[in-house]
C-alpha cells in the first residue's frame, strides 16, 4: 500500500463533525451543567483556554449558555475585548480530562493552554475563537451581557453555532449519549474529582391531574417546530 493510499484511508476513518441547525441546539447541549472547556481571543488574536465547572445552559430559544468567570482572568478580559467565546464539552474519558485539568492551570497571560495540554485547535465557523478538536460538541456564542459581582463575573452568549461529531447524534440530533459521554466536575473541593452523566432513565409521571396535562401541552407547543 502506497503511502498516499495509507494517508487517505487513515483520513477517512477520522469521524466527521457536522454543523447542527439551531432547531437542534438545544438537545445537543445536555446534561444542562457541565465541565466545559472554554476558548476565547485577545484583541491581538492569541488563543487562551480555560476550564469550568460553571456552564450551563440557561435558555431555550434562543438557546443560551451561561458561566462564571474571574474578572481578573484573561477568559473575562478577553470576553470583553472581542465580544465572543466557544464552549467546548469534554466527554467522560481518562486522556481527555487530564487535558481539561492542564487547561485550568493558572498560565500567564499570552500562553496558548492548547498547546500545554496538547489539544488541537480547531477553526470555528463563525466567531475568532477556535474549537477543540478532541471535544465531542462545540457552542460557538457572542456575548449577549456580563455581570461583575464581588469578583466574579457572569457571562451570557448567545449560540450563533453548533458542532458535533458525526457518529454522537442520530438523525433527528438527540445525543447518543454512550459516546457523547457528558461529564460534571464534581467542584473545587473535590480538586480532581469528575462524575459521569450519560446513565438514562425514562421516568413515568404518576399523577393524572390537570396540571400534569398542561406542563405536557406546554412542552409540546415550545418544541412542536422542531
Amino acid at each position: 500500500m502506497s503511502m498516499a493510499a495509507s494517508d487517505a484511508r487513515g483520513a477517512a476513518s477520522e469521524p466527521a463533525f457536522v454543523q447542527q441547525p439551531e432547531k437542534y441546539w438545544d438537545r445537543l447541549f445536555a446534561p444542562g451543567g457541565h465541565a466545559a472547556m472554554i476558548t476565547t481571543v485577545d484583541g491581538e488574536g492569541r488563543v487562551n483556554a480555560a476550564s469550568y465547572a460553571t456552564c450551563v445552559r440557561i435558555v431555550h430559544k434562543p438557546v443560551q449558555i451561561a458561566f462564571t468567570t474571574s474578572q481578573a482572568g484573561d477568559t473575562g478580559r478577553n470576553v470583553a475585548e472581542t465580544g465572543q467565546f466557544v464552549v467546548n464539552l469534554p466527554s467522560f474519558e481518562r486522556d481527555i480530562l487530564e487535558k481539561v485539568r492542564i487547561v485550568g492551570l493558572p498560565f500567564a497571560r499570552g500562553v496558548n493552554e492548547l498547546e500545554k495540554a496538547g489539544l488541537t485547535a480547531l477553526p470555528s465557523t463563525l466567531v475568532k475563537a477556535p474549537r477543540i478538536a478532541e471535544c465531542h460538541r462545540h457552542f460557538e456564542c457572542e456575548v449577549v451581557w456580563t455581570k461583575e459581582w464581588l469578583n466574579r463575573m457572569m457571562v451570557v452568549g448567545n449560540v450563533v453555532a453548533a458542532s458535533v461529531r458525526a457518529d454522537c447524534v442520530d438523525h433527528k440530533g438527540y445525543i447518543v449519549w454512550e459516546r457523547i459521554k457528558p461529564v460534571a466536575f464534581c467542584g473545587a473541593p473535590y480538586v480532581n474529582m469528575f462524575a459521569a452523566g450519560y446513565e438514562t432513565m425514562a421516568v413515568g409521571l404518576p399523577y393524572d391531574g390537570p396540571e400534569a396535562q398542561a406542563a405536557d401541552q406546554s412542552v409540546r407547543r415550545m418544541f412542536e417546530d422542531m
